[in-house]
């Protein structure tokens, strides 16, 4: 059992971050940290793939638009494993969390997720996995800096 600050968790979970800005999403990789997860960073759409098919992460956030692909084709990917797969969409100054795959199963086309909202279903994604309890607050800030 790993302590994380004062909150308990089973086991770590692991998530990955696709996109060119994701390596400069730092509340989001700090919040990551402080649910304790683990987590790595690649911005092509080849290296993702590469990345799911060699190793279990249970979550994938990602850009659509990636240098090498679109990030579409990763869905089919984790459909039928235990990975959630949300994609980030800019509108205006923030970001809308879309969901594609949810515990394995597909769900594109489910009404997109407001930062506060994504960061709530995270939690629950996450913890749900982990048997964790209480939670470290959510950012106020959460998903508006992805960009």
């Amino acid at each position: 059992m790993r302590r994380v600050g004062d909150f308990m968790d089973i086991k770590e979970s692991n998530v990955l971050l696709v996109g060119k800005r994701m390596s400069g999403a730092s509340r989001l990789a700090e919040w990551l940290e402080r649910l304790g997860c683990e987590y790595r960073i690649t911005a092509s759409y080849q290296e993702a793939r590469t990345m799911l098919e060699t190793r279990r992460f249970d979550v994938v956030l990602s850009e659509t638009d990636l240098p090498d692909g679109n990030a579409y084709g990763l869905i089919s990917t984790v459909i039928g494993s235990p990975t959630s797969l949300f994609f980030c969409l800019a509108v205006e100054d923030i970001y809308w969390w879309l969901p594609a795959v949810t515990q394995g199963r597909e769900c594109l086309g489910a009404p997109g997720l407001r930062p506060g909202e994504f960061a709530r279903r995270l939690q629950e994604i996450l913890f749900e996995l982990t048997a964790a309890v209480p939670s470290p607050p959510i950012p106020s800030q959460m998903g508006q800096e992805v960009g």
